[in-house]
């Protein structure tokens, strides 16, 4: 009899737990990049670099830049992995934006499981100024992960014009 009950009290405990590992979800990618290029079309000639901004953060604006402390503006949005909204140790995530040249007048610009839908892009020359700047929308296609994780995604090329 005591036996029959033990198995009694373990089958009432894994009913009652089977519907909380049954249906759990489970992510399996903890973060990933999305990016979005920019080609430059036109005069590039004194194009000594690109620049990438969002309302939260730029990109360097030189190809060897000089470190600088980031903290997150006011407008910063909140996302983070714990589930929280925020990074672990609390507060806003700080959105770092890295930039690669990837060809004579292509560079390409990645966010850290953000995505952003609008930017500023700039060209800039050897001293900092700007040749071009426009304002972009970014459309954004997931193009890995899951609908439920979320996953890499890119956004539709730019195309930066810059003028003599």
């Amino acid at each position: 009899m005591p036996r029959l009950r033990s198995t009694a009290c373990l089958a009432v405990l894994l009913s009652g737990l089977l519907p909380v590992t049954g249906c759990a979800r489970v992510c399996p990618a903890i973060g990933w990049n999305n990016s979005v290029t920019v080609a430059l079309a036109g005069d590039t000639r004194n194009v000594a670099w690109v620049q990438l901004c969002t309302p939260d953060a730029c990109s360097r604006a030189t190809e060897r830049p000089t470190p600088q402390p980031v903290s997150p503006s006011p407008t910063t949005t909140p996302t983070g992995a714990n589930g929280l909204g925020f990074p672990p140790g609390g507060g806003p995530a700080v959105h770092r934006i890295a930039v690669e040249n990837v060809g004579a007048d292509t560079w390409r610009f990645s966010f850290d499981m953000d995505s952003p839908g609008s930017a500023t892009v700039r060209a800039l020359d050897a001293v900092g100024g700007t040749l071009a700047e426009e304002k972009v929308q970014l459309n954004w296609q997931r193009i890995g992960g899951t609908a439920d994780c979320g996953g890499p995604s890119t956004a539709a090329p730019v195309t930066l014009a810059v003028s003599p």
